[in-house]
């Protein structure tokens, strides 16, 4: 591309636009394209592809409006890092998720990846008013305090404390409802 001269292609109580460096004449801040409106939002362009946005108040987008809401599938907005993470940071805020359905995937790639992880330092929540089904090679329950199940609860197949085949005294535990027995092998078992 042929080296153009810094352009202004307006400056106005209403907007700054500008082609080039913004900083001074001696000094190359790298900028491209820079856009700044008088309550101070910026859309800047930069030589080396990165582009920044900062917006003052809301800011809102909406897509898909002239889509056929009958027609299944095609994607509405799609979002796609070639490389690095996607962040979704709401510093003082929550993040909402909204749909008719939420699909979370994460793609087998090199050993170890291929993983959901959930942490938070208040209540998990998982609520349903149909069926709540979990499957898995293994499965780990570990409380440092008590677990509570309420309902009936049905065992399939072969009860193990630790290592050991469930026993006698284990079922025995089991049907008078002393737990504590049976999560101290859990979680010897989830180490």
């Amino acid at each position: 591309m042929a080296q153009v001269p810094d352009y202004t292609i307006t400056s106005n109580p209403h907007a700054f636009l500008h082609c080039g460096p913004v900083a001074t004449q001696d000094v190359d801040d790298e900028r491209d394209l820079t856009i700044i409106t008088s309550s101070q939002n910026e859309a800047t362009h930069y030589k080396n592809g990165v582009y920044e946005e900062h917006i003052q108040g809301h800011s809102s987008e909406v897509v898909g409006i002239n889509r056929d809401p009958t027609q299944k599938g095609g994607n509405g907005k799609t979002i796609i890092a070639k490389s690095g993470d996607i962040v979704l940071n709401a510093e003082n805020g929550n993040i909402h998720l909204t749909a008719k359905n939420i699909f979370l995937k994460a793609n087998p790639g090199e050993k170890g990846q291929g993983n959901i992880m959930a942490d938070c330092n208040g209540m998990l929540r998982l609520s349903t008013g149909e069926e709540f089904r979990v499957a898995a090679g293994r499965m780990c329950f570990r409380s440092e305090g008590g677990i509570n199940f309420v309902g009936d609860v049905r065992i399939s197949g072969d009860l193990f404390k630790g290592s050991a085949v469930a026993s006698a005294d284990m079922l025995k535990s089991l049907l008078a409802g002393d737990w504590a027995n049976i999560i101290n092998g859990i979680s010897e078992s989830c180490k």
